[in-house]
């Protein structure tokens, strides 16, 4: 009796969210958590509701789940222990470095768990995040596979298969088409209205929408968007921004492309169907993709036909699978004419580059070449830290090995802690070379563009190459580094650095690569000659000039447009 008054009490006080209160009392009556191990349970989920949560109560609920795992007989109750140490390691381990070291203890728990229950949807979808989170895409892709080998009915799962193999080498064009085949069965279509091209032909204008989820905080998108848009032509567009993302993310550069759009709707809390009615409704007739596989609880809206056109752009550089997304913007560069079976979409081949860069507001200054100053050489780096393959790892080691007194830059990822980064170049005792700046150390884009000051040279990343930090580097003045691909994420660089007519900084392969850097390495007049070049040339080119490039665009979107309507 006394039992089940103190444990209907804990339950109650739970409901109410009166965490601190629970707390207190497991700790005081701990007699209990023998019999009840799901008090360890409660006690650790109070610690990190809890308003003001500190350091040690975080550590506190990791010593709570393993007791919960170790406690619990029922296979359902230890997954959910694992599950929720790995949240938690997961979710803090960029607020405190002293989490770090239990997440030896979330992968033993999580191999533990494994071996003694086997297979578990919801235990290898936590082992995903982990090993993410670690950096580690092998073991992440192996669970991936492991989860679709058991038809898990999770369409989160199939498209994370496919966007972490844009990641490496491990499947070609074909296999990769193949796979975005079939992962298109498990993204629902929805109910819409038959569309009537007579209909869509009465309006006076085009009614163009670009829908995603990353319109907010100064996202790239916005800077290869913003200016593409200001400069369409409103006689024959109407323009859409259709957002999935809460208004108050939006500031700065994004609340000027917002202001770019004639029309803008917030469908943010709104499901897929809600969505797909309300853009019928307002008769959109192309309906721009710019989600791809990244988004995977909205891009099944494309699954579905909505506007006479629907096109892929910019989200997301390989095909989704669709076939009722019609056509993926492209360049000669990134896909060979050969290669167009291999996409589920028509390729729509702009003249020049498949997007353009608006540039920044501020002043562009000549840099100075770092090691001027410095006497050694700063290599750098701010892609996305998923993009440091082990093969990048291994070249750019190689690259700071000989190139004397070098260090490489980084710059944090939001969604992966520092040290694990930091691990992978101590394999090849390079470690003390690489500095890793925190995204948090920079108030604005301002900010964030200043840290091209230090870099002599900036890397590019394979096979997923950069973009946005490919365009940054180079209005800054500094030269990229890049190796040629054999799809389109992997052939971006190449694209850029052709269009920005300095394409003698492109690399056949890792051994091209790695000569190319230590050339001009070690001959720093010749690295100063090609600094100024790109600084007096580059906002020449196609890379920046917003209004040529919207022209272009909209010319495409034109010529297919007028084909079906």
């Amino acid at each position: 009796m006394q039992d089940k008054f103190f444990l209907d009490n804990i339950n109650k006080l739970f409901s109410k969210k009166k965490f601190n209160e629970v707390i207190i009392k497991i700790k005081k009556n701990n007699q209990f958590l023998e019999n009840y191990p799901d008090l360890f349970n409660i006690s650790g989920v109070s610690k990190i509701l809890k308003f003001d949560n500190s350091k040690s109560d975080i550590i506190s609920a990791l010593q709570d789940f393993e007791n919960y795992f170790l406690n619990s007989k029922a296979d359902n109750k230890k997954i959910e222990a694992v599950c929720n140490f790995i949240a938690t390691c997961v979710v803090n381990s960029k607020k405190y470095d002293d989490i770090i070291p239990y997440f030896n203890k979330a992968k033993n728990l999580f191999e533990i768990c494994k071996e003694q229950i086997g297979y578990n949807e919801k235990l290898f979808i936590s082992g995903v995040d982990l090993y993410k989170y670690l950096v580690d895409l092998y073991n992440a892709k192996q669970l991936l596979k492991e989860l679709i080998k058991n038809k898990s009915k999770s369409k989160i799962v199939y498209s994370a298969l496919g966007y972490l193999n844009n990641y490496d080498y491990e499947w070609n064009l074909k296999e990769y088409f193949e796979y975005s085949k079939k992962i298109v069965d498990f993204f629902p279509k929805h109910q819409t209205k038959i569309i009537s091209k007579i209909n869509y032909k009465e309006n006076k204008k085009i009614k163009i929408g670009f829908i995603s989820k990353d319109f907010k905080a100064d996202h790239s998108l916005t800077y290869f968007l913003k200016k593409t848009l200001l400069y369409f032509d409103k006689n024959k567009f109407e323009i859409y921004g259709i957002t999935l993302t809460d208004d108050s993310l939006i500031k700065d550069s994004s609340l000027e492309l917002k202001n770019n759009f004639e029309k803008w709707l917030n469908l943010s809390k709104l499901n897929n169907q809600q969505v797909i009615n309300i853009l019928q409704d307002h008769k959109i007739e192309i309906l721009v993709d710019l989600l791809g596989l990244f988004h995977a609880d909205r891009i099944e809206i494309f699954n579905s036909r909505i506007s006479p056109l629907q096109i892929s752009w910019l989200g997301y550089p390989n095909t989704v699978g669709f076939s009722n997304i019609d056509y993926l913007i492209s360049d000669k560069n990134l896909i060979k004419n050969d290669e167009e079976k291999f996409y589920s979409e028509k390729i729509l081949k702009l003249s020049e580059i498949w997007n353009c860069h608006s540039g920044f507001e501020f002043d562009r200054e000549l840099l100075e070449t770092p090691v001027k100053s410095n006497k050694y050489i700063t290599f750098g780096s701010f892609n996305n830290f998923l993009k440091i393959s082990n093969e990048v790892v291994e070249v750019w080691s190689e690259i700071l090995k000989k190139i004397k007194n070098s260090k490489l830059i980084l710059k944090s990822s939001l969604n992966v802690n520092n040290n694990f980064i930091y691990e992978k170049f101590e394999k090849f005792g390079v470690h003390n070379s690489i500095k890793i700046y925190e995204s948090s150390d920079f108030k604005d884009i301002k900010d964030h563009i200043g840290l091209y000051k230090k870099i002599d040279i900036a890397l590019d990343t394979f096979p997923y190459n950069g973009v946005t930090t490919t365009f940054e580097a180079l209005w800054s003045g500094v030269p990229v580094m890049v190796m040629k691909g054999y799809n389109m994420n992997s052939r971006c660089g190449e694209s850029i650095l052709k269009n920005g007519k300095i394409d003698f900084l492109i690399s056949e392969n890792k051994e091209d690569y790695v000569k190319k850097v230590l050339s001009y390495s070690k001959n720093i007049p010749k690295l100063e000659e090609l600094r100024l070049k790109i600084h007096k040339n580059i906002l020449n080119t196609s890379l920046f000039n917003s209004k040529k490039f919207s022209i272009n665009f909209q010319n495409k979107l034109l010529s297919v447009y007028n084909k079906i309507i």
